[in-house]
């Protein structure tokens, strides 16, 4: 059986096929994706450059120098709040970027590629301002159940080891602890990925009912989703490694060469150094935007097989209920 959401086709399919046409579809369109999504892309990197050139390069070098002035001091010096505040709010405006970046091609997805930008109007930006907010509110919802879990299961490590370890614990204890809880985290959360994408391109339903609702049927086939998710993943991280390691490179010499200055050592980077920082990962940025974004082509190939597989075991229960009869 096969169904069709607004111009592209899904079917059952098996974990490999997803992640096989996904990347198929998303190399074969990148182009079009990009048409409609690069204004939000290149505003999403700008905001990314700043927030690592910060990390990286000023709040080193502004610890640095309070920590030679005054390395006893109690109070956090109002430049270091100031440059800490600002880091906070560049990584909510980053945050709603890319997910307008995101929402630009999955109304791509959605459409089939029929609303990609024409050659003479790439200028003329395309977010579909419905996709957007069901996009942001996906992400919300996600995320406040990743902080809610996180706090519930902390909250509980917490009091375990305060009153049964006698509030101590060794550090490597504690380290297999916390991998143990943020591994059973990423498991229970991992079918939102099927739920969220279900939602974006669902205009009729709300996030809540949804997730009550389809839980239950993303834990059928969460054998399936943990194939093409983790391969997603696997090939996200991988190369974003590779395109992100110059930057790496420029934040650990930076951090090392304030470290240094705390020993007596000169600080021995060039005074150009944060306008190549901020150059270097205004480009990461701009890569990894869209690096990240071909997981989702894999999910909407993944939404469309579990869809279509559910309706197929509906018609398969209503015609074995129908020979009964």
């Amino acid at each position: 059986m096969e169904n069709q959401t607004q111009g592209i086709l899904m079917k059952s399919r098996s974990a490999s096929a997803c992640i096989k046409e996904g990347y198929g579809l998303y190399t074969a369109k990148f182009r079009k994706t990009i048409a409609a999504s690069w204004h939000f892309a290149l505003l999403y990197a700008i905001a990314c450059s700043a927030i690592c050139t910060i990390a990286t390069t000023y709040i080193p070098k502004v610890m640095t120098q309070t920590l030679e002035a005054a390395p006893i001091a109690n109070a956090m010096p109002k430049g270091i709040i100031a440059m800490i505040c600002t880091f906070c709010v560049l990584a909510i405006v980053g945050g709603v970027l890319e997910v307008a970046t995101y929402s630009c091609g999955l109304s791509q997805l959605k459409s089939g590629f029929a609303t990609a930008a024409s050659p003479r109007k790439w200028w003329k930006p395309t977010l579909h301002k419905p996709m957007f907010v069901r996009c942001l509110i996906a992400a919300l919802c996600c995320l406040l159940i990743g902080i809610v879990l996180a706090a519930v299961f902390f909250g509980v490590t917490y009091l375990a080891i305060h009153f049964a370890a006698g509030g101590s614990i060794s550090q490597t204890a504690a380290t297999i602890t916390i991998s143990a809880e943020l591994a059973v985290m990423a498991l229970i959360m991992m079918p939102l990925g099927f739920i969220a994408i279900k939602y974006v391109f669902r205009t009729d339903t709300h996030f809540w009912k949804l997730l009550a609702a389809d839980y239950p049927t993303a834990l059928k086939h969460y054998g399936f989703m943990l194939i093409v998710m983790l391969v997603s993943c696997i090939v996200i991280v991988v190369a974003e490694y590779i395109l992100a390691l110059p930057a790496m490179l420029l934040a650990t010499a930076s951090y090392q060469a304030n470290i240094g200055v705390l020993q007596g050592d000169p600080l021995g980077m060039p005074g150009y150094i944060t306008y190549v920082s901020a150059v270097v990962f205004f480009m990461a940025g701009f890569m990894q935007a869209y690096i990240r974004m071909s997981a989702l082509f894999t999910a909407y190939y993944m939404y469309g097989s579990i869809e279509t597989q559910e309706e197929e075991r509906k018609l398969y229960k209503a015609a074995g209920k129908q020979e009964n009869l």
